[in-house]
């Protein structure tokens, strides 16, 4: 049995054509560093995304994309849940994305 987080949620939004993953202030449960970002694509059996900060954590700043989420190339049409992991905490937001012309849209799921 693998180790136990505590498991909160997160936003998401669309910030110059690129997912961003962010937290308001009172989503944070207590100040951390985030070690890793996953994402999991909808109706797969393994993570499609992973980023581990491990060797250098970053601080889990309210109001902020978290680096490397953008870097995914998220396809229109699909569901995604991406978690955020920090030595306690998890952090989740799960949504579809959406084609709006060239852009992209975020919808919740």
């Amino acid at each position: 049995m693998g180790d136990r987080f505590n498991l909160y949620p997160a936003q998401s939004k669309v910030v110059d054509g690129k997912v961003c993953v962010f937290f308001d202030e009172n989503e944070i449960v207590r100040d951390g560093s985030i070690l890793k970002i996953a994402v999991w694509k909808h109706g797969g059996d393994d993570y499609v995304y992973e980023k581990s900060y491990a060797y250098s954590p970053l601080a889990l700043e309210a109001g902020k994309c978290v680096p490397g989420i953008g870097e995914f190339n998220f396809i229109a049409g699909e569901g995604y849940t991406v978690l955020v992991r920090t030595p306690l905490n998890s952090y989740r937001s799960s949504f579809i994305v959406g084609a709006k012309g060239e852009n992209i849209g975020l919808k919740a799921d």
